[in-house]
């Protein structure tokens, strides 16, 4: 009988360690995605004619775009799917997909940053970087 007892108080350590990890990367996860929204917030109110277009903000936010893509695609561990997430259970199933388009954006981000050098080519590019960003809410995340 003590070894059941032990057994199942081992067994619980270890699942709430796991639970502790999970809300771990789900909260990382979670910061990666506001990053986004925060490096996307400024250029998009440039493109909107809300603020004066200013170059180095926008350079700013495509280098924060660019690094949490990266830093994104090692928060999705099969052990994440549960918990207080907004990823769908689709970023799970479809996980390659997911990885390539946080890779596409990356990109689209360095390109954009080689390419803007004034407004006239931030009104050009700038929508070629959040246009990335529609599949993967529309697909991965669950709606507000």
């Amino acid at each position: 009988m003590l070894r059941v007892v032990a057994a199942m108080a081992a067994l619980a350590i270890g699942a709430t360690v796991v639970l502790a990890q999970n809300a771990a990367v789900i909260e990382q996860r979670k910061q990666a995605m506001k990053a986004f929204g925060g490096a996307a917030k400024g250029p998009g109110a440039m493109s909107k004619g809300d603020a004066p277009f200013e170059l180095p903000k926008v350079q700013a936010s495509l280098k924060t775009i660019q690094e949490t893509a990266v830093k994104a695609k090692g928060l999705f561990p099969d052990d994440s799917k549960v918990g207080e997430t907004d990823a769908l259970p689709a970023a799970f199933e479809k996980k390659a997909d997911l990885l390539a388009r946080l890779d596409s954006l990356a990109a689209a981000a360095k390109s954009a940053e080689g390419a803007i050098k004034d407004e006239a080519t931030f009104k050009a590019e700038w929508p070629k970087v959040v246009s990335q960003c529609g599949g993967c809410h529309k697909e991965y995340r669950k709606p507000k």
